[in-house]
């Protein structure tokens, strides 16, 4: 199969649903830095029990689904386009972005 029965010229695309799991990953490993780093110093200070017991792990919680939900709406907002000339990609949730890469300005593909 070649790459234009693959991706046909003019047709949107997305890249692998695998993207998702590897993004929410992504976010829940940032997310436990950012604990370790900046939170877990709070269980060991004078600061009140609710804060460390409650509010803490409730906001971590909601920032994991918040996340989760993101990078779902992030992966449906993604496509791209093969053409004779260039490629177009459009993404984003909250703000739209959208790109033209012109097939004489790529230099590198790395193709696994």
């Amino acid at each position: 199969m070649t790459a234009l029965e693959h991706f046909p010229l003019g047709t949107p695309f997305r890249p692998s649903p695998a993207f998702v799991s590897w993004f929410i990953i992504d976010f829940i490993l940032a997310g436990l830095f950012i604990v370790l780093c900046l939170v877990l110093p709070l269980f060991f200070s004078d600061s009140p029990a609710y804060f460390t017991g409650v509010v803490t792990p409730g906001i971590f919680v909601l920032a994991i689904l918040v996340f989760a939900t993101w990078t779902r709406l992030y992966y449906q907002s993604m496509s791209y386009e093969l053409h004779e000339d260039e490629m177009r990609w459009r993404r984003g949730v909250w703000f739209r972005t959208t790109g033209i890469v012109p097939y004489n300005r790529i230099t590198n593909l790395d193709i696994r």
